[in-house]
């Protein structure tokens, strides 16, 4: 009794600190969980968006005020154009003037042809009349010499009146026929007249090119400054909340440095992830993870390591258990599978599973991984990787048809773009001007990305981004199987970012182009004209574009691929001018076309070897698409050029350098069409969107 008497006062008197023992390990059990497998804690992320001057500008307005909620696209400052607009003013006076130079000469030359032409047009005539008289002259002589013949013979005239009629007619013959001569000469100089006339009226001389290329140059000066003009005035690129303002109107600005800052909560925010240290080796990249909301009870958020630190480092101040005790560890970015606005700072906790999101990047049966053979090893001929569904929302589903025939990753956004052969349905919204985008996880958010400046859009093949930010699309060039060819259909577009979408402000209507000078076609590999054309490769690498063709392929049976190395004279520099321009009388529009198309230098740069298997059987390949890596080598896939069937190809070449390429064969996709390739937003790997009946999409990795 005495015993239990003592055990129970000790236990009263160990309370407190038995308590708090239990109450630490369940704080600890609750915030580092078990590892990778148990939870961690994590926060969303903040996306603070910084607006800065891109030049050394005066603030003419502030539209917000700190606190202030505001919407993508929303105009936040505004700097002082007066000095642009003076350079704007100049710059178009030197166009008028220019245009006017270029008028003068114009007239100044027809009026020195005019004059030329009647110069020979009146010595023509004149030579046309004596000989005219001369074969007058010549018959009546003729005549003359045979009656002084008989004359003679009759002995009524002597031989001398003989001789001089001879001596006349000679004269008169010798006129006669020197004449054709003459008379052809002058023909000649009339129609190299009209000739240089018809060049002059054609723009095609040496000084109207030259005058041309001066306005072109004036133009697209314009444009520049017009493109300046637009960046002074200062919008939020996603929703937000305006946290700071740095200057005030009349403030001089520096270029770069910060004038209003916000907080954004964007659509496809990212979640981060505080591993500790003694589990940082448990993620991988791929990863899936669950996200449960501190402090309610709601399902779990699914998304995707898409990035782990390279480094244990001391973690943010906020993962520390104490703020007394430094934390360390890895920081571990994910990507959310279905696009969620998230509050910056929003506390979590965070499973992962490595098991899953291998299952989820691979149905079963496993896929192995899937490497780029080294030079000189033969790959595995039909060998196939288990491909993932993309998650297409119903609501999705009701608005359009998805194709996925393009992918572009926009790894500052943690998606991907997609394009798509058809959007909207045949009773409504058909040629819906949209992109879509994808969650790298493969969920594809449920409103399209809208696209302004452009009507419809068809057949869209190929997505490519340049290095100023801008976004090109290709539609196929292609007859319908109805047998037409619409204009949509003919389109290469330059896009520029516009709020939450995007806006024309170039385009070029390619075979339209090319059928109007049967030459310029068969310059670019296209001898029997463009009925058999279909391009849907499309990709950007050092200020040029790059065509990859489907159809034809050349006499050898190539795929070739087409360079256009100077995109910005492709579009000109009139903006989303050169897209309404549509609307105008098509031999019009496409003579304007046809003189930025030579500008642009486009050239049949490199044919290809990229034949398929369809049934076993080697197939002919076109280019389905193509892009430049990060390492220099050139992607491409390959489907039947013009054979029935599905099947494809995915190719590799380290050196690309024009020519006749020799790529070497990196997978086979037997029944599938690859439409798109991409690097991926996983870093050293690609990925390739496929067009099915369930569209899917496959990443694989990209090594030497």
């Amino acid at each position: 009794m005495y015993s239990y008497q003592r055990l129970r006062a000790a236990l009263q008197d160990a309370a407190p600190a038995i308590t708090f023992v239990l109450t630490l390990g369940a704080a600890l059990w609750l915030h580092v969980g078990s590892g990778p497998h148990g939870r961690v804690f994590g926060y969303a992320e903040a996306l603070p968006e910084v607006l800065s001057p891109v030049e050394t500008a005066r603030v003419a307005s502030i539209e917000v005020a700190v606190g202030e909620e505001v919407e993508a696209g929303q105009i936040i400052a505004t700097l002082d154009s007066s000095v642009i607009e003076g350079e704007i003013a100049v710059a178009k006076a030197e166009k008028a003037q220019v245009e006017a130079d270029l008028n003068m000469e114009l007239a100044v030359l027809e009026q020195e042809l005019d004059t030329n032409r009647e110069t020979v047009e009146r010595h023509l005539a004149v030579h046309r009349e004596e000989q005219r008289r001369a074969v007058a002259e010549a018959k009546v002589l003729d005549s003359e010499i045979s009656r002084m013949k008989q004359l003679i013979e009759n002995r009524q005239a002597v031989l001398d009146d003989l001789t001089k009629l001879d001596l006349q007619h000679a004269t008169v013959a010798a006129i006669a026929s020197e004449k054709p001569r003459t008379l052809s000469v002058l023909t000649e100089q009339l129609k190299a007249t009209e000739r240089r006339r018809s060049g002059l009226r054609d723009r095609t001389s040496g000084l109207t090119a030259k005058l041309d290329a001066d306005v072109r140059v004036a133009t697209e000066n314009i444009a520049m400054l017009e493109q300046r003009r637009a960046s002074y005035v200062l919008r939020a690129a996603n929703a937000g909340r305006v946290i700071s303002i740095d200057r005030q109107p009349g403030d001089v600005v520096p270029a770069g440095m910060p004038l209003v800052q916000l907080l954004s909560a964007r659509t496809g925010a990212r979640a981060v992830a505080c591993v500790p240290e003694r589990f940082s080796l448990g993620v991988s990249n791929g990863d899936a993870a669950e996200l449960y909301v501190r402090g309610q009870l709601s399902d779990p958020i699914p998304g995707t390591v898409i990035d782990v630190g390279p480094l244990v480092s001391q973690l943010p101040l906020r993962c520390w258990l104490t703020p007394e005790i430094p934390a360390w560890g890895r920081v571990v970015t994910i990507s959310l599978d279905a696009p969620m606005a998230l509050v910056p700072g929003q506390a979590f906790d965070i499973t992962f599973d490595a098991r899953r999101g291998a299952a989820a990047a691979q149905p079963p049966p496993p896929k192995p991984t899937t490497t780029v053979p080294k030079a000189g090893a033969a790959p595995k001929a039909g060998a196939v990787a288990s491909q993932s569904p993309m998650k297409m929302p119903p609501t999705l589903a009701s608005r359009t048809r998805f194709e996925p025939s393009g992918v572009l990753a926009r790894p500052g956004e943690s998606r991907y773009l997609l394009v798509s052969d058809d959007t909207g349905h045949e009773q409504n919204n058909e040629g819906a001007p949209w992109l879509f985008a994808m969650s790298p996880g493969g969920a594809v958010a449920a409103d399209p990305v809208p696209v302004s400046g452009v009507d419809a859009l068809n057949d869209v093949e190929g997505i490519a981004a340049g290095d100023a930010g801008e976004i090109y699309l290709l539609s196929s060039q292609s007859y319908s199987k109805k047998g037409k060819r619409k204009s949509e259909r003919t389109a290469l577009l330059r896009l520029r970012q516009d709020g939450q979408g995007f806006r024309v402000d170039g385009g070029i209507h390619l075979a339209e182009v090319l059928d109007a000078d049967p030459a310029r076609a068969a310059a670019l590999g296209l001898p029997d004209g463009t009925r058999a054309l279909d391009i849907e490769g499309l990709a950007f690498r050092q200020g040029a574009l790059y065509l990859g063709l489907k159809a034809p392929l050349d006499a050898q049976g190539n795929a070739m691929i087409w360079r256009v190395g100077s995109p910005s004279a492709l579009f000109g520099g009139e903006g989303a001018a050169a897209v309404e321009a549509a609307s105008a009388k098509k031999k019009h529009r496409t003579a304007a076309e046809a003189i930025r198309f030579d500008a642009a230098r486009v050239s049949l740069w490199a044919r290809a070897r990229v034949d398929v298997e369809v049934a076993g059987k080697p197939t002919p390949g076109g280019i389905s698409e193509l892009v430049f890596m990060p390492d220099g080598a050139l992607a491409m896939t390959s489907t039947p050029s013009t054979a029935d069937g599905d099947a494809g190809a995915l190719w590799r070449v380290d050196r690309p350098e024009g020519g006749v390429l020799s790529p070497r064969l990196v997978q086979r996709f037997p029944g599938l069409k690859p439409e798109g390739i991409s690097p991926s937003l996983t870093p050293g790997a690609l990925t390739i969107v496929f067009d099915a009946a369930a569209p899917s999409f496959q990443e694989i990795s990209w090594g030497q």
